[in-house]
């Protein structure tokens, strides 16, 4: 019995709130996408990714330093001095600059100018599919914490009976089996909920290591898209036809097509390599051979005759095609995922408007117990009846969850939150 009290003290404490310093965090949506953003590892990682692609672009965008050669004369014929440093020793200096023609550069500045809006697309989208993924996480905790107080509302009420049955037994007024099948029931059910608050911990786990928590003493406040008719009862409430899924911005079709360019610029950037460079020059030599103090200047033209680039041409031009491909590809499958999304979450909705529908919906552990204390069902039938309604609300809460979980996969599919379940 003591075991049995620390259990559901244990199981109290990630159910319900209490009162005192040791009141768990009531942890929100928003607030939970707000830690999200601030302390999740993957997001921080993906904006670094941006800030890579950032100084890329800078560093292309910066022109090819000169390069200067210098020469000094090592003997000098006609002093007889070695590295002659006065008047007459010879020193010659040159200075060359390359300049890129037919788009060398430009090509190679848009090209990773694709690539910064390629980064920070995917980083987008990496950051709505972990913002998704935590949606899915917390609706599986706050569901989680449901079904435990399913169990605390039944344990309590069996409770209840006990001690009333404890009383009776002790006046000679029931028999001890009695309360033996009700102590049971009880050990059953601590054992049913037991299971459930251990997946409780899992996810609250995970849930901890997502948002980088200190402890799992929080508890989800979860938003949850009901209306309430004149009856009391509650049904979900959508307005949604297959034309509000249209895709049309989401971030990982919009990243294929910014990579779709950036593979474009790098083709162009090819087929600019295999075009003369040019450099220009400019040289002093004192004491030279061909007069005193001479200064030139040229410049010098690369001309492609062995080396045409078309190997790097080709390559890039495969590339390309293959990210074209890729694009239509993802496209294709984008709109096939969204509509299943919308038929699932149809068929979701309409099982739970049919659970809703059950006859044991209205009843309650508590009238079960009033039932049975006043004589006017059996204890088999007050068991049957404990089962029957746990498992009906069991079956309503696993139809929450699967119709969120729906809701979350189509807000997903669609690239924006059709549904605003933080409302």
């Amino acid at each position: 019995m003591i075991w049995n009290n620390l259990l559901f003290g244990a199981a109290m404490l990630f159910t319900t709130p209490t009162t005192g310093d040791s009141i768990p965090m009531q942890l929100t949506v928003n607030q939970a996408e707000h830690l999200l953003y601030q302390r999740n590892p993957q997001l921080i990682m993906a904006r670094l990714e941006v800030e890579k692609a950032e100084a890329l672009f800078l560093q292309e965008k910066k022109w090819s330093n000169p390069e200067v050669s210098f020469l000094y004369n090592v003997y000098n014929p006609l002093t007889g001095i070695y590295f002659d440093a006065s008047s007459d020793g010879e020193t010659d200096i040159e200075i060359e600059q390359s300049i890129p023609l037919f788009g060398q550069r430009k090509e190679r500045i848009q090209k990773q100018g694709a690539m910064v809006d390629f980064a920070t697309l995917q980083t987008e989208w990496t950051e709505y599919q972990i913002r998704m993924d935590l949606h899915r996480l917390l609706a599986e905790n706050y569901f989680l914490q449901e079904k435990t107080r399913v169990f605390d509302k039944e344990i309590n009420s069996v409770e209840h009976i006990l001690q009333a049955y404890r009383k009776q037994a002790e006046q000679g007024n029931l028999s001890q089996l009695e309360v033996s099948r009700m102590e049971a029931l009880k050990l059953r059910l601590v054992g049913e909920r037991n299971q459930f608050i251990s997946q409780l911990f899992e996810r609250k786990n995970d849930l901890r290591l997502m948002l980088c928590l200190d402890d799992l003493s929080f508890f989800i406040i979860f938003p949850y898209p009901w209306t309430e008719n004149h009856s009391g009862d509650r049904h979900f409430q959508s307005f949604l036809s297959p034309s509000d899924c249209f895709i049309d911005s989401r971030p990982d079709l919009m990243a294929l097509q910014s990579l779709s360019k950036a593979a474009e610029h790098d083709l162009r950037l090819q087929q600019a390599n295999a075009l003369p460079r040019l450099s220009v020059k400019a040289e002093y030599d004192k004491n030279g051979n061909i007069c005193h103090n001479f200064f030139g200047i040229g410049a010098a033209l690369s001309l492609p005759i062995f080396d045409r680039n078309q190997g790097n041409i080709r390559q890039s031009k495969a590339e390309w095609n293959r990210v074209q491909i890729e694009a239509e590809s993802a496209q294709r499958q984008a709109n096939a995922q969204i509509q299943l999304c919308y038929e699932n979450l149809m068929r979701q909705q309409a099982l739970l408007e049919e659970a809703q529908g059950m006859s044991l919906v209205d009843w309650s552990p508590e009238t079960a117990e009033r039932q049975l204390l006043n004589r006017n069902i059996s204890m088999l039938e007050f068991i049957d009846l404990y089962d029957a309604w746990r498992e009906t609300q069991l079956l309503i809460i696993d139809a929450r969850n699967d119709l969120m979980q729906a809701i979350i996969d189509l807000n997903e599919a669609s690239g924006k939150e059709i549904i605003n379940i933080k409302q």
